[in-house]
């Protein structure tokens, strides 16, 4: 099992987002996994959006068909995709996938079809064909469902276990690296001293770091968290 990114465009996240004075252009990132069972695509890049939306992000798309064939891959070849959310700037290629199953979470698509989650034309599309999970479950021999809500009811992630140890598709469970390495220390700081206040972390970060990973990929961020490597004195 092998994992590509693929770069699908980027967006200006506002401001007023950035807990800081500036915006900030961040990457839209996809995950090609190939499989023994065929190719899953987590995340399909920014569909369209409107022009409420579109003006303060300012979207830059590249085309899922152009980001595929730098993977030697094509829209044909994808056996599963898997969402971590469904906005619009990661699941926009969803409708080039029709007839292919798409996994989500449950709350997620209930969400979906409420208004101002996201737009309608990227989720009930012709060929929408859903696999709808509750909870964690094994979508694949070596590769695993992992819900993570917070940045929406139905965010979850994908653990992939390979020779190497266990590689995670965080989507937008953090935001960046560094946002997932703060959380993962103030998880270590309350296992550590649990009568001390520490800064809060999301309980399934738990399960994350029960499955020891060596990688962890974001959706916005080229960055890749790894643990540190400890070395003898």
């Amino acid at each position: 099992m092998t994992v590509r990114r693929l770069d699908l465009g980027h967006f200006i996240r506002p401001a007023s987002e950035t807990e800081t004075s500036q915006p900030r252009i961040e990457p839209v990132l996809a995950y090609l996994v190939r499989h023994g069972k065929g190719l899953l695509l987590f995340d399909t890049g920014i569909g369209t959006a409107d022009p409420e939306t579109e003006t303060p992000y300012r979207p830059r798309r590249r085309a899922l068909q152009e980001a595929l064939a730098t993977a030697k891959a094509a829209l044909d070849d994808i056996s599963l995709v898997v969402n971590c959310h469904l906005h619009f700037d990661h699941c926009g290629g969803n409708p080039l996938l029709g007839g292919r199953p798409i996994l989500v979470q449950e709350a997620e698509l209930a969400a979906a079809r409420r208004d101002g989650h996201t737009f309608g034309h990227l989720i009930d599309f012709p060929g929408a064909t859903y696999e709808v999970a509750a909870g964690e479950s094994e979508a694949w021999p070596g590769v695993r469902i992992i819900p993570t809500p917070g940045h929406t009811p139905g965010h979850q992630s994908l653990a992939l276990r390979q020779d190497d140890g266990t590689v995670i598709l965080a989507g937008q469970a953090h935001d960046t690296a560094s946002h997932f390495t703060s959380a993962q220390l103030a998880r270590r700081a309350a296992l550590n001293s649990p009568q001390q206040p520490v800064t809060p972390y999301q309980p399934w970060l738990d399960r994350l770091m029960d499955l020891d990973p060596r990688r962890v990929h974001f959706a916005h961020d080229c960055s890749v968290w790894e643990p540190p490597q400890r070395t003898g004195h």
